[in-house]
């Protein structure tokens, strides 16, 4: 068989995925505003990046922010310097993530493309798709979309070099992990090391000539390195320049080494917690845990049956397995990190049907398939039957979902053709690639309806420029902020291109409100109560001792949380 022609029938799945990636690119991304957590501040890194220039360290609203290397606000800047002004600037920013995203699916295509033929490629590229994870995630301003797509790309390059002999592909291996490194740091070559490990352990323990094999791997490998070290090095040596060794050193052992060990106090640390990822992993892989699951089930069985294991089956389950003991170890968790990882998953789904299809994925995708038509179903009839909505659900919210728009006659349309498609395709389509067409005709449904109505309780646009402009001109120049989050201060640059500066002082808060400070006479105070996470000033309380009086306030966030007071202080007689 011949892996590199797609045959008829494989074409008409790749159409098919096309034609939903390509939906779901456009959809997802300009219809909603900025949204917290991180959209806010690394759109205002990225936009502060365009308007300056300065490449070599990101800046927020005004400050150095060193926490990430610069590339993806770099190319963001880029893509939003070029087509900002036909698609607006948060369309444009979310772009480059959706591009990135678009470029997984394509390396996850190749990788499986690679190992076991282009069906299983397709195949694994719609699961990816379809993951709940990757849905969310690819469609957020996030730099962890670029992070996955150079670790991503890297591991193509050993894939090819070590199951196809393409040797030629270390340099440009060396390349994807400078990208990793600037796009994320020290993490981004580390969680490409465990797919390296499984596909050079495959290539160096085969049954073929050592010594020749341990000479040409070590001569490939300095090629790899030398490239890696001199674009990542060509970067650390500027950012050591330009920044200091003070800064540099914020930078490396605090952002780096000190996040993953739990050194410092900064960052989502959770220690311990042996389980985390392996809890996320099963809700992120929805609707393909079970079939992941039955993967490494089959291969496990396999292993004590017959004491083998192909090579791919290794490269995959240390790449898979390796992966999450390397996040599980680090003491900064969330479920985001997850997402360079997603991909080894995706093609171990697609492995576990390539062969035969066991018995009871027929029943799990028809009652999937039955389940997601269902549901656009509904989005399609919520204006008939508004009382099936929630009573928690904030009016706002609900009025979007139940006043009828173009939105509900496109769930119908879109259900028409697909019970259409799925009855005309039955016998060409494998129930994979059917529940996976299924389930992105759902995600695109999501993706407009409420989308939007999750926009209406997140948005912060119109609440924080109507706070500023309640503000004169002449005073913002004397008018700092305290409590404001990372978030924050970018929502502010962004929507009104204000730098507002942050006192941290506690004793200069005092000199402000009693007059007595040569820079500022008022202050905006950010605060948001939050019971876990650090602590933010509240001005019912922590400021009640001193003279001050609330010239303007407002709510704004997730259900209106996070409160905005201008405040000046009151001189009492």
């Amino acid at each position: 068989m011949n892996h590199h022609i797609l045959n008829n029938q494989n074409i008409h799945r790749a159409v098919l995925m096309l034609s939903a990636a390509a939906i779901w690119c456009c959809i997802g991304i300009c219809g909603h505003d900025l949204w917290t957590p991180d959209e806010p501040r690394v759109a205002g890194i990225v936009l502060e990046m365009a308007e300056t220039g300065q490449m070599v360290i990101p800046h927020l609203a005004g400050e150095p922010f060193i926490e990430k290397p610069p590339f993806y606000f770099a190319i963001a800047a880029l893509m939003l310097k070029l087509i900002g002004p036909l698609t607006g600037p948060t369309a444009a920013i979310r772009l480059t993530t959706a591009a990135f995203g678009l470029g997984v699916l394509l390396m996850t295509f190749l990788i499986a493309h690679c190992l076991w033929g282009e069906k299983t490629g397709i195949l694994a590229a719609a699961i990816l798709l379809t993951m709940e994870a990757f849905v969310i995630n690819f469609q957020w301003i996030r730099v962890d979309a670029a992070l996955s797509f150079f670790v991503i790309a890297a591991v193509w390059c050993f894939v090819e070099v070590y199951f196809k002999g393409r040797k030629n592909l270390l340099p440009l291996a060396g390349a994807f992990l400078a990208g990793a490194f600037l796009t994320k740091g020290f993490i981004g070559p580390v969680l490409a090391a465990f797919p390296w490990f499984g596909a050079a352990a495959v290539r160096l323990f085969s049954k073929q000539d050592r010594s020749n094999r341990i000479k040409g791997f070590i001569a490939g490998h300095f090629w790899m390195v030398l490239v890696f070290v001199l674009i990542s090095g060509a970067w650390v040596v500027l950012f050591y320049v330009k920044g200091g060794p003070l800064l540099w050193k914020e930078w490396f052992w605090v952002n780096n080494v000190g996040r993953f060990t739990g050194s410092v106090s900064k960052g989502h640390l959770r220690p311990g917690d042996p389980f985390y990822y392996v809890i996320h992993l099963a809700g992120d892989t929805i609707p393909w845990t079970p079939l992941i699951l039955y993967w490494i089930w089959r291969v496990i069985r396999g292993f004590i049956k017959n004491k083998t294991l192909s090579h791919e089956e290794i490269f995959l389950l240390i790449w898979g397995l390796g992966s999450i003991l390397l996040l599980t170890l680090s003491t900064a968790k969330r479920g985001l990190y997850l997402l360079p990882v997603l991909p080894v998953f995706a093609v171990m789904g697609a492995a576990g049907i390539k062969e035969m299809i066991p018995r009871w994925f027929n029943w799990y995708a028809g009652f999937w398939m039955t389940f997601c038509l269902v549901l656009i179903g509904m989005l399609g009839l919520l204006p008939l039957v508004p009382m099936i909505l929630p009573d928690k659900m904030t009016a706002q919210v609900s009025r979007v979902l139940v006043d009828f728009s173009c939105y509900h006659l496109l769930a119908g349309v879109w259900l028409i053709l697909l019970l259409f498609l799925i009855f005309r395709l039955q016998r060409r389509m494998s129930p994979g690639h059917r529940m996976a067409l299924v389930t992105a005709v759902l995600i695109i449904n999501l993706m407009g309806l409420p989308v939007k109505a999750i926009d209406r309780e997140k948005s912060m646009a119109a609440d924080i420029q109507n706070f500023v402009a309640g503000i004169p001109e002449p005073q913002r120049g004397s008018t700092a902020g305290i409590g404001f989050s990372e978030s924050m201060r970018g929502a502010f640059y962004y929507y009104t291109g204000w730098r507002v500066p942050q006192i941290r002082n506690e004793d200069r808060i005092k000199d402000i409100l009693f007059g007595k400070d040569s820079g500022f006479d008022s202050l905006i105070v950010s605060y948001k109560d939050r019971k876990h996470k650090q602590k933010r000033i509240n001005p019912e309380s922590d400021l009640a001792p001193l003279p001050y009086r609330i010239l303007a306030e407002t709510s704004t966030g997730d259900n209106q949380k996070q409160k905005l007071f201008w405040i000046k202080g009151e001189v009492l007689p």
